[in-house]
């Protein structure tokens, strides 16, 4: 009888020690994984909540990660913080880990940061010698580090400005690209003297947009004025 419990213990021994699992094992079974949505997520908020407030919208947008990759699982919230000596540009590096003891891992994750604002940009192609109108413009949001100068904001601004050189559809307006006197050109000067009006040719040393000073030179005394630019092709001197 004995030597039957013995035999009988033995063998439930065995089967138990077949099916049980380790204790991390237990645990990720209990745990739903840690999707590759959520990592990506705790990346890009980590970059939002960093980053501080600006005059526009912020993009952070995570790279997509390994579909292939194993499944992860943490029992502990996620840590996240940037990688090595990093600064927010235009990408940055965010590590994500886990330091749950039973599974300690930590991933990479490459984010993209757009720093958009609205401002002035073209609705089609235009072409060296047009002159700008409302219909050529729209506000559109822009990454800032795309942009080479100060953004325009008002169509007032830029409405009768001469194209310098051709601007691509959609592309933000630059001011090397226009003028509304562009250096070399005939313009008309205008001079004021209270009541009287007096018109003259001459030609621009400068460009200049609307409000500017500039110097034009009188094309038949070739003097040199001094000048606002109060029009497209036009400066007023005087009072």
């Amino acid at each position: 009888m004995m030597i039957r419990y013995s035999i009988f213990f033995s063998v439930f021994l065995t089967s138990i020690s077949v099916i049980s699992l380790p204790a991390s094992a237990q645990q990720e079974s209990a745990q739903e994984p840690i999707t590759q949505e959520q990592i990506a997520q705790a990346a890009e908020q980590y970059v939002k909540d960093t980053i501080p407030p600006f005059d526009g919208t912020l993009e952070v947008t995570a790279h997509r990660l390994d579909s292939r990759a194993p499944a992860r699982f943490c029992a502990e919230p996620l840590q996240v913080e940037l990688a090595n000596n990093q600064n927010f540009e235009r990408q940055a590096t965010v590590q994500v880990s886990c330091a749950d003891i039973n599974n300690t891992w930590r991933l990479y994750v490459p984010v993209r940061i757009q720093r958009m604002q609205d401002m002035l940009v073209t609705t089609r192609t235009l072409q060296p010698g047009h002159v700008i109108s409302e219909a050529d413009l729209q506000l559109a949001p822009v990454d800032t580090r795309t942009i080479r100068s100060a953004p325009f904001t008002n169509a007032e601004v830029v409405i009768g400005a001469r194209v310098k050189r051709r601007v691509q559809a959609n592309a933000p307006l630059d001011a090397r690209d226009m003028c509304f006197v562009c250096r070399g050109e005939t313009v008309t000067i205008i001079s004021s003297y209270g009541n009287l009006r007096i018109e003259a040719t001459g030609r621009a040393q400068s460009d200049g947009f609307l409000g500017e000073r500039i110097t034009v030179v009188n094309s038949r005394s070739e003097k040199a004025l001094q000048g606002r630019v109060s029009a497209t092709g036009m400066v007023t001197v005087g009072n």
